[in-house]
């Protein structure tokens, strides 16, 4: 085609299409358009997208997914190793006791030190833990602040 005649054209297009000015929307198409978002907010959570789940459902899904995941795997593994049901269940049993014992030495341990330390030591160690929350906090507010400030160009 011609370069010249499609410029021509176009320019008259957009002409008439300027000298429309705005059309007003039909009301029985807003109207329409409004049901229709009015349906899709309507719709039970769990036909919605997963985002759009309560925060409870969603830690709840997650959690059973990861289990699930976790079970399918280690399982697996087992059944790769040829153990059978039994074998598998009482070594799960006697890892479980010693995760348990585990958990009650260190557990036993943190009363003991606790009950060793005086009230000002704990005290003491809690401000100051305290205090580098807050310098954290304000160090990463001053950084982010910093980094999103406008770049000037001087020269």
């Amino acid at each position: 085609m011609n370069p010249q005649y499609e410029k021509q054209l176009e320019a008259c297009v957009r002409r008439e299409l300027d000298a429309l000015g705005e059309l007003p929307t039909p009301s029985a198409l807003a109207s329409r358009i409004m049901h229709a978002v009015e349906q899709r907010l309507a719709v039970p959570w769990y036909r919605q997208a997963w985002s759009g789940w309560p925060l409870a459902w969603r830690l709840a899904s997650l959690t059973t997914l990861l289990l699930a995941f976790g079970g399918v795997c280690w399982g697996s593994w087992l059944v790769s190793y040829g153990m059978t049901p039994p074998i598998w269940m009482s070594a799960l049993f006697e890892d479980v006791g010693a995760l348990w014992r585990t958990a009650v030495v260190l557990g036993n341990t943190v009363a003991s030190l606790l009950s060793q330390l005086g009230t000002g030591v704990l005290v003491g160690g809690a401000a100051v833990m305290f205090g580098a929350w807050v310098m954290c906090i304000g160090l990463g507010t001053a950084y982010v602040r910093l980094a999103m400030r406008p770049a000037v160009n001087r020269i």
